[in-house]
């Protein structure tokens, strides 16, 4: 869910031509596979009295992925009230070189029209897919209201904004809330939730609010910044398969730091 500019982003199309049938087992096969290992110690969002966790990964490297299930609190400082165990929490950290300012990072955020063609690793077709057919901002929370992408003072200023994105896995325009908890010149906290059913055929996957995100991004100093991301699946009536989950993560991760979204290798392969 977090955009960026179009040149970084292979808008190839690779919809799915497989009956509808076949699509809604395909996405039962993707959800229901095992993935990779869970993490132990519980998340720890960045702040001041406490070191993150999971770490940063060093410059360069690929994020540093941590994942939990049946994740029952969060800390105050990670934004996201749990209403009951989470069936999946994925957290992303890393360092990125970033020459402009939070402005250029929040106009990134706001050009929400740039999502689309974005591709990301699919670890039941083992090849590079697309991920967002369509992408809007929006007036409302009706994925009519389309508008132009937000500004970069839309995004700072605070107000809860909505937009629309088509998950080539489930069916028809989704819609989000996108809301800045706090900024600065160095610093921009922003968190995000479905504000929609998504689903696929007669599947409700998430129900409203099913799916929550922080994103806290932190210049260290002169060019160096660091990105934290936390997403939280609340429930889901299918199990859900880590490697997508991180995988779908990795592409708007990428999107946002100015790496090609598929480019190999990829996060959880």
């Amino acid at each position: 869910m977090i955009p960026t500019l179009r040149r970084n982003v292979n808008t190839r199309r690779c919809r799915s031509k497989q009956p509808s049938t076949m699509r809604v087992f395909q996405f039962i096969v993707c959800l229901g596979m095992t993935g990779p290992a869970l993490s132990t110690s519980p998340p720890v969002c960045p702040n001041e009295e406490a070191v993150t966790y999971p770490s940063f990964a060093q410059m360069g490297a690929p994020p540093t992925v941590a994942t939990w299930k049946e994740l029952t609190r969060l800390p105050v400082e990670c934004h996201i009230t749990l209403q009951n165990a989470a069936e999946l929490t994925v957290a992303f950290a890393s360092l990125f070189t970033h020459s402009g300012s939070i402005e250029d990072i929040a106009q990134r955020l706001g050009a929400i029209s740039t999502t689309q063609g974005l591709r990301y690793w699919s670890v039941s077709d083992q090849d590079w897919r697309e991920l967002v057919s369509e992408a809007h901002a929006l007036q409302t929370d009706n994925a009519k209201s389309i508008r132009p992408d937000f500004t970069d003072q839309e995004i700072l200023s605070g107000k809860t904004l909505f937009f629309a994105q088509n998950d080539t896995r489930s069916w028809g325009l989704n819609t989000y809330s996108l809301k800045a908890i706090s900024s600065s010149p160095d610093h921009l906290v922003l968190e995000s939730h479905n504000s929609s059913s998504v689903r696929l055929g007669p599947i409700t996957l998430f129900n409203p609010d099913d799916a929550k995100s922080v994103l806290f991004i932190d210049r260290l100093e002169n060019s160096t910044w660091r990105y934290f991301s936390l997403l939280v699946i609340q429930s889901s009536p299918l199990p859900l398969r880590e490697k997508s989950v991180i995988n779908r993560q990795a592409a708007f991760y990428r999107l946002l730091i100015g790496q090609m979204p598929d480019s190999d290798p990829a996060v959880a392969p």
